[in-house]
């Protein structure tokens, strides 16, 4: 776990889910992808050569909500940048020092 974010309660249940799936209800603002994004992140460091595809509507929804989280998680910890090999903001692309890598597309 990335130990210099704050984890909100829907991060600890997202994260310690022992579930193939996991639900996320709430509105609007509620904290849903930028908990996720946290536990993508985690999973991400923990786990080596894991390939992680965050899917949006399309690339500006993307760009507007869960890849402007995960920068704002990523530029927000020393820890987590010290995790990541590179992220091109181009493609949307975190490859981690572990050979993991989260990919950030559109289904069109």
């Amino acid at each position: 776990m990335i130990t210099d974010q704050q984890a909100s309660v829907l991060f600890n249940h997202n994260y310690k889910a022992t579930g193939h799936v996991v639900v996320n209800q709430g509105g609007t603002s509620s904290g849903k992808t930028y908990a996720i994004e946290q536990v993508l992140f985690c999973v991400a460091c923990e786990t080596e050569k894991l390939v992680i595809t965050v899917v949006g509507q399309d690339i500006p929804n993307l760009k507007a909500g869960a890849l402007r989280d995960a920068q704002s998680i990523y530029y927000n910890s020393a820890t987590l940048q010290t995790m990541v090999k590179s992220f091109n903001k181009t493609d949307r692309i975190f490859e981690f020092n572990n050979g993991s890598a989260k990919y950030f597309s559109s289904n069109h």
